[in-house]
């Protein structure tokens, strides 16, 4: 990429804050992990370039913090900016979690307010790391060390799969917020039956209003019945 490219990109990063600013969204999140563009800025296993955006770690994290710092400023103070990171490569060669704790760093001078803290991408799949056995919540130590280093709000991923889980990442504060991906592919109301399970609604009423008012009877149905309904 040389200077024009840069500043298109850039430019095309603005463009699509200000749409989804426009549509409507409450959140917007700079993707900067598994191997996509800015991810291959950061990672010295991708980036060769030799000029003020590659070589050292500084010239490395320049244009990421660029693109991070546009978003920013054109996201309204009072709406949450998110950075998604690889936190590590998966490469001892590769970008590691000092160098994300470094970037937090940095994010958090620019008003960036949580990072999304994942792996992987550049030297195998993505979500693959090296540093931690792929169990449940294996990417859980990124968000806490990221929290606890660089003083900036985080969030958890990577097989979190149930209510109980999920809760004990915040309540240990190993990061500030959850998210799940493939277990709201396999139930796409994960979220109210979390509710449900952690006692925060035993009334539906999270629930849209054509469901809950339906489920509701259901509970009293079943509950004369003897029957326990799934969660």
């Amino acid at each position: 990429m040389e200077d024009g490219d840069l500043e298109r990109v850039r430019a095309a990063f603005a463009a699509a804050a200000r749409r989804a600013l426009t549509a409507g969204f409450d959140i917007v999140e700079v993707h900067a992990a598994h191997g996509y563009l800015l991810h291959s800025f950061l990672s010295p296993l991708s980036n060769h370039r030799s000029d003020a955006y590659g070589g050292s770690l500084g010239a490395r994290i320049r244009y990421p913090l660029e693109v991070a710092r546009i978003v920013r400023e054109i996201w309204p103070a009072d709406k949450p900016v998110f950075f998604r990171c690889s936190a590590v490569d998966n490469d001892p060669a590769g970008w590691t979690i000092e160098d994300s704790v470094l970037l937090a760093r940095r994010l958090a001078e620019l008003g960036i307010d949580v990072v999304d803290c994942s792996s992987g991408g550049i030297a195998g799949p993505a979500t693959a790391a090296a540093t931690a056995p792929r169990g449940l919540g294996f990417q859980v130590p990124f968000a806490e060390r990221i929290k606890r280093e660089a003083g900036l709000s985080t969030m958890a991923v990577g097989l979190i799969i149930d209510p109980a889980q999920a809760e004990a990442v915040l309540a240990e504060g190993k990061a500030d917020l959850v998210a799940i991906g493939r277990e709201a592919l396999n139930d796409p109301n994960w979220p109210v039956h979390a509710a449900a399970v952690l006692g925060a609604d035993k009334t539906f009423s999270m629930w849209p209003k054509q469901y809950g008012w339906w489920l509701t009877r259901r509970e009293s149905v079943l509950r004369d019945l003897g029957v326990r309904p799934p969660q």
